[in-house]
């Protein structure tokens, strides 16, 4: 389990009956939608047509809102490894690729609230995510930290925690 994984499963929350709950509602402006995660879609560029080849685009998650036909593309970054200029590169291709994407989103984490009006200049909407990582040590202790970084255990003193899930998400769009 990592924290995208986490995120993910925050995003697309359903209730008992199967339905949408979760922030992807606010995201897509509906709940009569369709999920799919990682979803492997090939995109066919100039330069690629000139070669014969097609590049490979996996969105985190693709929603199709069934009561208007349109498809957005979500791309959730985590604050491990991010790297903006990769980021944007990769949501620039979902864009070039209209004919399956009317719209594309970008979820990145609130710490790196000062890319996000570089998104939007560039056509992107954009979302900021932060939470709570919950960790677990080895003496049992649960421990509650909002860093990247794995903490020290205050009991025993160790790093040696477990990922062990997150509290307190938020969702909130770029304004």
């Amino acid at each position: 389990m990592t924290i995208h994984d986490e995120l993910v499963l925050e995003l697309i929350k359903r209730d008992k009956w199967g339905k949408p709950t979760g922030y992807i509602i606010q995201i897509v402006g509906s709940r009569n939608i369709k999920i799919r995660l990682e979803d492997l879609f090939y995109w066919r560029g100039h330069e690629q047509q000139m070669l014969g080849t097609y590049v490979e685009m996996t969105p985190d998650i693709v929603v199709t809102n069934l009561n208007s036909g349109k498809v957005t593309a979500i791309e959730l970054e985590t604050d491990i490894e991010w790297d903006f200029a990769n980021s944007l590169r990769q949501i620039k291709k979902y864009r070039k690729n209209s004919k399956d994407f009317q719209d594309v989103v970008v979820i990145i984490p609130r710490k790196y609230e000062r890319f996000g009006i570089v998104y939007k200049e560039e056509g992107f909407r954009v979302y900021f995510w932060e939470a709570t990582r919950i960790w677990k040590c080895r003496c049992k202790k649960i421990i509650e930290d909002t860093r990247t970084i794995k903490p020290r255990c205050s009991s025993c003193r160790s790093t040696e925690l477990e990922f062990n899930g997150i509290k307190d998400v938020k969702f909130e769009p770029f304004e």
